[in-house]
Formats: structure tokens, sequence, C-alpha cells
């Protein structure tokens, strides 16, 4: 038997009662939900065509505001970041939901939904950035 090793998934945490908006608001990096049980305050999320999940846990942690914060984050790639950050606000000033931006050069940047994201941001880099 041969056995394989692939990376499957990686896990974020999210805050109580906040699961349908957190799929929605990635939605709009084009994720979408491939797995949820029913009853279940976790699910999958992925883009198609990419062999790797996303997995949003409902969690009832205390949010950690640090400096450190952005330093946990999921990374999108895009032709442009801004753009979708752009999205992403106009999304969230429509669903009153806590938006902040910020980045570390003008290819990489990120959001955050504060009050959602229990120790996490999202960044979305530039496609140039795979040419360095």
């Amino acid at each position: 038997m041969r056995t394989e090793h692939r990376l499957h998934h990686v896990a974020t945490r999210i805050v109580p009662g906040s699961l349908e908006t957190v799929t929605d608001a990635l939605g709009l990096l084009d994720c979408r939900v491939v797995f949820h049980p029913p009853g279940a305050r976790w699910a999958m999320i992925r883009q198609d065509g990419v062999d790797f999940n996303i997995q949003l846990k409902e969690v009832d942690e205390a949010l950690v505001h640090n400096k450190f914060r952005a330093d946990s984050h999921l990374a999108f790639i895009s032709d442009n970041p801004k753009e979708q950050i752009d999205r992403v606000e106009r999304w969230a000033s429509e669903h009153n939901v806590s938006f902040t931006r910020g980045g570390w050069s003008d290819r990489e940047l990120y959001f955050d939904l504060p009050e959602l994201f229990v120790d996490f941001v999202v960044e979305v880099m530039h496609t140039s950035i795979l040419e360095d």
C-alpha cells in the first residue's frame, strides 16, 4: 500500500455565529463551501481548481488584537490586489461588518474583519510576487 502525504487544509478560527458571513466574504475571493456537515459550526472552503481547503471554525475565544495579528494570515494571489480588497471593503460596508486594511508593500496588501476573525487577516498579493 502506497501512502501519499499531501497538504489538505489549514484551520482558522472565527467568532461564534459568523460562519455564513465569513463564507460570504471569502466568496468574494472565489472561495466556495465544499464541505459543511449538517448543523456543524465549521466548514471547508476552497477555490475551484485549487486542491487545498481552508477550514473555518467557530470558537468561543477572545479576539486577539495585537501587533502580531497580521503575522497569521491566509494569502491569495491576484492581478489586482487593491481592487479585490476594495470589493471586500464595499461588501463589509453594505453588511455593517467592521473592516480594516493594511499592507507590507504596494504588492502585499491585507484586510481584516476584526470582529469576525479571531486571530488572522487575509492577505492579497500581486501576481508579480511570484517572479521575485
